[in-house]
């Protein structure tokens, strides 16, 4: 009988579990007296003879399997006492305990649609929608599944932001409704073509676009009733230019324009019209029709479309050999439309270009003074940067800041600055003469400025200094001042100064989630400083402060544990896991609770209790299928023990593929290969880990697989390298096993 341990402790009933014997035992043979049966005695009232034994003249032959069954038999065989069991627990309304067992039989059988589809229907009823997504993407593999299903995990994943994904989902339910063509292809076909656009696949867009310009054209052959031609187009007007516009980007230009005349009979707007025409006319080849277009859009004095028109006329002069006409045309414009500033900020951007910068300098601060924009910003730090203009920098340096709080929106300017010690040091040396000056005026924006681009370039005395000028120019801003520089402090392991500030959060006055993440982060900085007992105190502050949210309580976890506390680490992991596991409407929470189930299985290994370490690498498994470090774990689990080999090879193959640069996978598997006696294919995969990672474990691996293979050289030379990369590690029992090895091998 084969092991049920991974099962959670009293789910299968004893009826269930008299299935799981061997194949051979399934079909139970029926037991016939070994002879005759006596003559019963006569008596008044005799029995009818139809009821007398049946006496047989040779016994009958045991049924016996033509074959005897295989590895995957007996799995099939598992997981159908699985089903049954969960079956049963459903019908109980323990539909939480079935589910689960539901996911354990179809890893025994992962070609079973049926325990696939009743996984997703199962987890989407019960409002695990991330979970029914990874098993839909199974059960699609396997069978045509519910379009409707489908299509409601599509719509989960696109609020997800999962685009790709959910494309996936919706081409798999296009594909399993029968009445594709019907009114419900359509509609997915318009969300399909919806997302295509988002992710830039305009080719597939415009396919899937046609099919519904197509539908509308004949909506009673189409199955598209009024209701249904309402939700296709919803507004029309954006509508049709969504579609002209992934027409125009899948170079078919004619249906692009069409699509666009569309918009405009929906929503008349003849410059809007105007401009996409113009673009079409461009691709077409056709830049001096492409000009009189842009003109109209011009005449209208519009600004939706941002500076698009402008780059556009850009181009169309180009086209036409006059591109010198462009800075006069934008200042003619400009004149008659002063108020348009994507107008105005296209001239500025065409005046930095040509190098007119104090002509472009002037625009760009009138503009930042009405309507600033990160464009506006990066512009002028590119230019006040190439001309040396300190004062100028650190000015608009502080006006960025001030409005974001980071140097991240300026991207390559701001990049440049930081990569530039020289100019830093400039910035700092200006700050500081600035404030001794004027303090008053050296306002909040600068001072941050100062304090990132300081911490960005390792400067932490300096950072120190400016983030403490920041905080008292701007209480109110002291908790995310201080987030930014304890974190990049952390990043930076510069642990003790990383306490310094997350204290100082700890003790500033704010609301208790803020309280709770400066203790949060503050327990990391002090572990990673070598402070447990500190740690364990503010983590477990911060804990108190957020009972309900699992990421505080599994940072006393992640202390204990990391301090090697592993028998507290496990009762408070414990806790987690009991307290949390009915969340899931935060996927946060699901990530902390693979995590602790990771330390859980780690612990248990560590104690030598593998039973419960698979258990919870199998529950890891449950909820994410595709977890190839799980599958890899509880694939090595098995085959160091010898056990489940066939299953182990199947999981473990998996993560190496998914991730073949893994040495740890090649590692695992070239074990597990070793263990079922496909001693070349151990041999290959164990030197592709050592090339990964000369780890002493692998080494180790390497050694015992050519000493199989009678590769006795080979053989005493891994297990050297491992004996020296132990006693590096300061492992010296298990450097002497290795030495030991070579003894033994060549005396």
């Amino acid at each position: 009988m084969r092991s049920r341990r991974s099962c959670p402790a009293g789910v299968l009933l004893p009826a269930i579990v008299a299935i799981t014997v061997s194949w051979a035992a399934a079909a139970p043979v029926p037991v016939l007296p070994s002879e005759p049966a006596a003559k019963p005695r006569e008596t008044a009232s005799a029995p009818d003879s139809r009821l007398a034994p049946l006496v047989l003249e040779e016994k009958p032959e045991p049924l016996v399997p033509k074959r005897a069954p295989t590895v995957d038999d007996r799995d099939r065989l598992e997981a159908l006492a699985m089903f049954s069991a969960a079956r049963m627990l459903e019908s109980q309304g323990k539909e939480t305990d079935a589910l689960r067992l539901y996911q354990r039989a179809f890893r025994y059988d992962p070609h079973a649609a049926t325990l696939a589809r009743q996984i997703v229907v199962l987890a989407y009823r019960k409002d695990r929608h991330a979970e029914a997504v990874r098993y839909a993407f199974r059960l699609i593999d396997l069978e045509k599944p519910d379009p409707l299903l489908l299509n409601q995990l599509a719509m989960y994943l696109t609020d997800q932001g999962e685009w790709d994904r959910a494309i996936d989902l919706y081409r798999n339910a296009l594909s399993a409704d029968s009445e594709g063509s019907r009114g419900t292809g359509v509609l997915l076909r318009m969300q399909m073509g919806r997302l295509y656009h988002l992710v830039e696949k305009y080719d597939q867009a415009a396919e899937c676009f046609d099919a519904v310009l197509n539908a509308l054209k004949d909506p009673d052959s189409a199955g598209l009733d009024e209701q249904v031609r309402k939700v296709l187009l919803g507004d029309p007007a954006p509508t049709y230019n969504l579609i002209g516009e992934a027409f125009l980007l899948a170079g078919r230009s004619k249906e692009a324009a069409a699509a666009f005349e569309n918009g405009h009979k929906a929503d008349p707007k003849q410059g809007l019209l105007s401009y996409h025409l113009a673009r079409v006319d461009m691709r077409l080849g056709k830049p001096e029709d492409a000009l009189v277009k842009l003109e109209a859009y011009f005449a209208e004095r519009l600004s939706t479309e941002a500076m698009e028109p402008y780059r556009l006329l850009a181009d169309v002069l180009k086209a036409l050999g006059r591109p010198k006409e462009l800075v006069p045309r934008l200042e003619s414009l400009h004149a008659k439309d002063n108020a348009n500033v994507p107008l105005a900020y296209s001239l500025a951007e065409q005046y930095r270009e040509a190098g007119e910068l104090e002509k472009a300098e002037k625009l760009y601060r009138e503009l930042m003074a009405r309507a600033p924009t990160t464009v506006g910003y990066r512009s002028l730090i590119d230019l006040y940067r190439k001309t040396g203009k300190t004062e100028n920098l650190l000015e608009i340096l502080g006006e960025s800041v001030a409005r974001t709080a980071s140097l991240e929106p300026l991207g390559a300017e701001g990049k440049a600055i930081a990569e530039d010690v020289a100019l830093v040091e400039k910035l700092i040396q200006a700050a500081r003469q600035q404030y001794k000056a004027r303090p008053t005026d050296f306002v909040y924006g600068r001072r941050l400025a100062i304090a990132l681009l300081a911490l960005d370039t390792k400067k932490y005395d300096d950072a120190e200094e400016f983030f403490l000028l920041a905080i008292e120019a701007k209480p109110d801003q002291a908790v995310q001042s201080l987030l930014t520089w304890g974190l990049e402090l952390l990043v930076d392991e510069q642990y003790s100064r990383a306490v310094d500030v997350f204290q100082r959060g700890a003790q500033h006055e704010s609301k208790a989630e803020e309280q709770a993440v400066f203790h949060f982060y503050l327990a990391a900085a002090l572990e990673m400083d070598g402070r447990t007992d500190d740690a364990l105190a503010a983590a477990r502050a911060g804990a108190k402060l957020q009972p309900d949210d699992p990421r505080f309580l599994g940072r006393v976890g992640w202390v204990l544990y990391h301090s090697r506390r592993n028998t507290e680490a496990s009762n408070v992991y414990r806790e987690l896991v009991e307290k949390h596991d009915s969340d899931h409407g935060s996927s946060e929470a699901r990530e902390v609770l693979r995590e602790a189930r990771f330390v859980l299985s780690n612990i248990a290994v560590a104690e030598e209790k593998f039973p419960e370490a698979e258990e919870w690498l199998e529950q890891v498994l449950d909820e994410f299928p595709d977890d190839v470090g799980a599958m890899n774990d509880l694939g090595y689990l098995w085959a160091d023990r010898n056990e489940h080999l066939h299953r182990a090879h199947r999981m473990i193959r998996t993560a190496a593929e998914k991730e073949p640069d893994n040495a740890a996978y090649r590692d695992s598997l070239g074990w597990v290969l070793y263990r079922m006696g496909r001693l070349e294919e151990a041999v290959a995969e164990l030197e592709k880990a050592v090339a990964l990672d000369p780890d002493p474990v692998v080494l180790d691996h390497l050694g015992d697989a050519c000493r199989d293979l009678k590769k006795s050289d080979k053989a005493v030379e891994s297990w050297r390298k491992a004996a020296e990369r132990f006693k590096e590690k300061g492992e010296a029992d298990k450097a002497a096993r290795m030495e030991k090895k070579v003894r033994e091998l060549k005396p």
